[in-house]
């Protein structure tokens, strides 16, 4: 395994980690919302450093990025929770599996 390989998976975790989460702190509320905010910065720098490929996941883990720093202080839809929960894990899933 190459390092860009392990890179891709440790980032595959941690889009599976951020998509656990904010499913737990947008269903049951038990997150602290700074611990969120936290995880929505992470998610929007790590989308701003591989936006420079041009690569469409790139835009949306920014996009997705905001909309949980908006989440960390405003009550969003369960419907958009669980959506952009599925995609982090889902998106997750895939890295480890590719």
């Amino acid at each position: 395994m190459n390092f860009l390989n392990m890179i891709i998976k440790i980032l595959g975790i941690l889009d599976i980690f951020i998509g656990i989460i904010f499913w737990l702190f947008g269903i049951f509320h038990i997150i602290p919302s700074s611990f969120i905010l936290l995880l929505g910065l992470i998610l929007m720098v790590k989308g701003i450093v591989f936006v420079i490929g041009l690569n469409v996941m790139s835009f949306l883990d920014i996009f997705i990025g905001i909309i949980i720093i908006l989440g960390s202080s405003v009550i969003l839809p369960k419907l958009a929770v669980i959506l952009i929960a599925l995609f982090l894990i889902q998106k997750g899933i895939f890295s480890l599996v590719g």
